[in-house]
């Protein structure tokens, strides 16, 4: 079964709105899903963008640094929500934070090609806009450098309803769809293998 980006976000607001169940409590449980999911590698490249897409990159980084992994954190973008600043807050006292704000990707395309792992959790389902150059270079950065890439939830760059790429898009070994596989997933190869984590988000029962 597969859901629709309106569908996912109608339901995880109920969840947070109507069961009150926080925001931070889901993220947990997605990075935490993630982590469980992964932990049998050794090293890491996290990309967060600064919403809940990159807060789940952020927990999952938290995890994986407390497991004894080696784990390099790039965060790029602008307006952080309150769940990414409030991991953020967590993150910064167990590791270094990498901040790429041009397109000086240098230190990254090291990390890429040096670590097992690369973790695209730059932009979620709410994506819906054509990317700029500097997204589009990232991610044929991380397309070109990344050795097996894992995205959180959907691949950066792709419609959750049609598959669609808003210009460029990362091309994921693995995607773990959270809660749900969203419609879009199914008709766009780049995301991989296809799993899902559950994070308890609240149905009815014919849903």
């Amino acid at each position: 079964m597969t859901i629709s980006k309106n569908k996912m976000i109608e339901l995880e607001k109920r969840t947070i709105d109507e069961y009150k169940i926080d925001s931070l409590i889901l993220m947990e449980n997605a990075g935490m899903g993630i982590y469980r999911e992964i932990n049998q590698y050794d090293s890491f490249t996290i990309i967060c963008g600064k919403g809940n897409n990159g807060g789940d990159g952020l927990v999952i980084a938290r995890h994986l640094i407390l497991s004894g992994k080696l784990v390099e954190v790039f965060v790029v973008g602008e307006y952080p929500t309150r769940e990414f600043s409030k991991n953020l807050e967590i993150l910064e006292k167990l590791t270094e934070i990498n901040y790429i704000e041009d397109e000086n990707f240098d230190d990254l395309v090291e990390s890429l090609e040096v670590n097992e792992v690369t973790i695209d959790a730059i932009f979620g389902v709410g994506l819906n806009r054509d990317l700029n150059s500097f997204y589009k270079n990232l991610i044929n950065c991380i397309n070109e450098h990344g050795n097996y890439v894992i995205a959180v939830d959907i691949p950066s760059g792709m419609d959750a309803d049609t598959g669609d790429e808003y210009g460029n898009c990362v091309a994921s070994n693995l995607t773990y769809a959270i809660s749900d596989i969203k419609k879009g997933e199914l008709l766009n190869s780049k995301v991989g293998e296809l799993k899902k984590i559950y994070i308890g988000i609240v149905r009815y029962a014919n849903e």
